[in-house]
């Protein structure tokens, strides 16, 4: 039994070297690991393989290779949800992982995960040139939230399914909570780090990008009244931002900027990363004559990445002296906390339904054995107790290589069509040339204030 445990690989050793080389900027070597993990890892890990090589393949400037690496997370993911949830897979097979850690379940991707696809894909189509694809990805965006909202719905009734079969009644032990429970306390952290004003599963950098296209690229009015219908959400959340003030103001009287424009968004640092806590129920399931000899539940924490470049400085040669600033657009630990709560009742759900399967397990078995000698009892119960450990692990799987946040800024472009991104406070810096077109995008990729920037793509957004 041990011997097996030990065997069985987690998630975290097998992308160690694929984080490595992320992590200290070697995107080729990064990029052959992603896709050996993708073609090679175990099947229910092959959909956050695959999000994990197109990222690093597009930070790379590979759209060649980061295209179809999003194409086939996207299958993946229709491969278990279909097209508007339309699927023979059960959805409650996610909650009948009693024996065996979550991890050993598909990997099925997250609401966050499948936004940023949409938006990645939408990005590397138009660096492409392909708008009808770009087009087409941006209206999967949107699909992807209402499908979002409608699987929290689903999944939230079903774990309240599950829960009943096992006799247990999840929502009143949840409303009972003790408020110094540590359980309780690791949520309100939790929830400390989503803004009042975010909603619920919305990323702002999808929103602005889908907004720009619409109204950089309109030809009719309808074009229009989507931009506005994004930008007015914008806006709610960034009340005081001048840029987005602008582009909304131009999306209601349907015009379209006068000078040429060059958006530069920025993506820095790292999403946070799941690491595991183990709680005492703060419920008894058992009576305390039971004899089990481990009951408890493994559960997910946030952890954030504090370590990044904070801004970014652009110059011009009219501005030498006076650089523009990038401004916050998306924070990606806040979406990422804000979901994780949203969800912490159905993860606790199947943590505590899944302790409560190997807390009787270990009873039947200690139970059993009651009339051998000491001997005996006590080899039977450390057995299933050592079982018990080993089996009862968290979901530390997530999207690695998602940015901390995404800021942007809006300038002028500059006669002479060159700008210089230099990391605030930083040595780290790069020159850049954008198009002479109407409406340009500039995207920059940091990992950390040790590595350096790397241009993703200067593509037009307009061409008049």
């Amino acid at each position: 039994m041990i011997m097996m445990s030990g065997c069985m690989s987690s998630h975290y050793d097998r992308t160690e070297n694929f984080q490595f080389l992320w992590k200290i900027g070697d995107l080729d070597r990064a990029e052959e690991e992603a896709a050996k993990l993708a073609n090679e890892g175990p099947k229910r890990d092959r959909l956050l393989y695959f999000l994990e090589e197109g990222a690093v393949s597009r930070m790379n400037s590979n759209t060649s290779q980061s295209i179809p690496a999003l194409n086939h997370a996207a299958r993946e993911y229709e491969r278990w949800f279909g097209p508007h949830l339309r699927t023979e897979t059960r959805i409650s097979e996610e909650l009948l992982s009693t024996i065996g850690s979550a991890e050993y379940k598909p990997y099925k991707s997250r609401i966050y995960d499948r936004v940023m696809m949409r938006l990645y894909q939408t990005h590397n189509y138009l660096l492409t040139g392909d708008r009808g694809r770009a087009r087409a990805e941006i209206f999967k965006t949107r699909q992807a939230i209402q499908d979002s909202k409608d699987l929290w719905q689903v999944e939230l009734e079903q774990a309240r399914e599950e829960a009943k079969k096992q006799n247990l009644n999840l929502e009143e032990s949840l409303k009972n909570h003790d408020s110094s429970h540590p359980l309780y306390l690791e949520r309100r952290r939790i929830q400390s780090l989503v803004p009042k004003n975010l909603p619920t599963f919305v990323n702002p950098a999808a929103l602005y990008l889908e907004a720009l296209y619409f109204l950089h690229t309109a030809k009719e009015r309808e074009d229009f009244a989507k931009a506005e219908y994004s930008l007015r959400q914008l806006h709610a959340i960034y009340p005081e931002n001048a840029w987005i003030s602008e582009d909304y103001q131009l999306a209601n009287a349907g015009k379209q900027s006068e000078g040429p424009k060059t958006y530069i968004f920025f993506e820095t640092g790292r999403a946070p990363v799941r690491l595991e806590r183990r709680f005492d129920l703060p419920i008894f399931f058992f009576s305390p004559t039971s004899r089990i000899p481990y009951l408890g539940v493994a559960f997910p924490t946030l952890q954030i990445n504090d370590q990044y470049l904070q801004e970014l400085e652009i110059f011009t040669s009219d501005q030498s002296n006076n650089p523009q600033k990038t401004t916050l657009l998306s924070d990606l630990d806040a979406i990422v906390a804000q979901e994780f709560d949203q969800y912490f009742d159905i993860e606790l759900s199947k943590a505590v339904a899944g302790a409560v399967a190997k807390g009787g397990l270990q009873y039947l078995a200690t139970n059993s054995v009651r009339a051998n000698d000491d001997l005996t009892q006590v080899a039977v119960g450390a057995g299933v107790g050592m079982l018990s450990q080993l089996t009862t692990r968290a979901d530390l799987r997530s999207w690695s290589t998602l940015p901390k946040q995404i800021r942007f800024c809006k300038i002028d472009t500059p006669i002479d069509q060159k700008l210089t991104l230099r990391g605030a406070g930083t040595k780290l810096s790069t020159d850049i040339m954008v198009t002479n077109k109407h409406i340009n995008l500039v995207w920059v990729r940091s990992v950390s204030n040790f590595t350096p920037l790397r241009v993703v793509g200067v593509c037009p957004l307009s061409n008049h």
